[in-house]
């Protein structure tokens, strides 16, 4: 297995998979650039922390992967750097969206779909409970796969359910990048995966290695890199899962 992950910021990565660059999520503003997240307890400006590497970084990407089209996603910054004419992987409901931001390569993948070697599944998510979930619109995650790479799943902005356990359970990733900042709305409702959930999803796959991401970039986000790596710690599981720092580059 060949594969390295280098974590920007938030939920943004580029993974280098199959000798493939793929850009996931993209948010690329300056500090402030956004503004504060609807319905939540902050009016801070988004996002809160650098970027920490070059925008001509992102220029030569092979493909994008967009989990969902929320600005902390897919913003503005993004939309002007990135090529409009390389692939982008995206559920069906963000398709027409992407076609009006400019983008002419637009893969709406509804169950699987292959690219240069690379399997990939879509898996339907949740980012919320009840009426919150509806108001948050369509989430997904996706799982990349090859004979020889072996499969990694981006989970995206997806609370625990148990559909994701049972994904977790019957094709056990070698590989899982998981959103855990323990965002909050307003009242307290939960968006995210939490620390928690590391724990339950190590117990369901145990050889999975998570790389545990969206933290400390936006300001609904309660949950910090050193309180979770305390956690893990704690429970003995530093050796499940990483937290890398902005910019840093993980290889597999």
């Amino acid at each position: 297995m060949t594969i390295s992950i280098q974590h920007i910021r938030n939920a943004t990565s580029v993974l280098t998979f199959n000798g493939k660059n793929i850009l996931v999520d993209p948010m690329l503003s300056d500090v402030g650039e956004l503004p504060p997240v609807p319905f939540t307890r902050s009016l801070r400006r988004n996002p809160i922390t650098p970027l920490p590497v070059p925008l001509h970084l992102f220029e030569n990407m092979d493909a994008v992967l967009l989990t969902h089209r929320h600005f902390d996603h897919l913003d503005k910054k993004a939309i002007s750097v990135l090529n409009k004419r390389i692939p982008v992987f995206c559920q069906p409901e963000d398709q027409a969206f992407l076609q009006t931001a400019g983008f002419f390569n637009i893969q709406a993948v509804h169950d699987s779909f292959e690219w240069c070697g690379i399997q990939m599944k879509r898996i339907k998510g949740q980012h919320a409970r009840g009426i919150v979930a509806k108001m948050l619109g369509p989430v997904s995650g996706f799982i990349l796969s090859t004979p020889v790479d072996g499969s990694i799943y981006i989970v995206g902005d997806c609370i625990y359910t148990p559909a994701i356990g049972d994904v977790f359970r019957e094709t056990k990733p070698d590989i899982a990048i998981l959103n855990t900042p323990r965002a909050q709305m307003l009242l307290g409702t939960i968006i995210t995966m939490t620390a928690e959930d590391i724990v339950h999803l190590a117990q369901l796959s145990p050889a999975t290695k998570i790389v545990a991401v969206h933290m400390d970039a936006i300001s609904h986000c309660t949950f910090k890199r050193p309180q979770l790596r305390a956690f893990l710690k704690e429970h003995n599981l530093e050796h499940v899962a990483v937290v890398p720092d902005d910019g840093e580059i993980i290889s597999f």
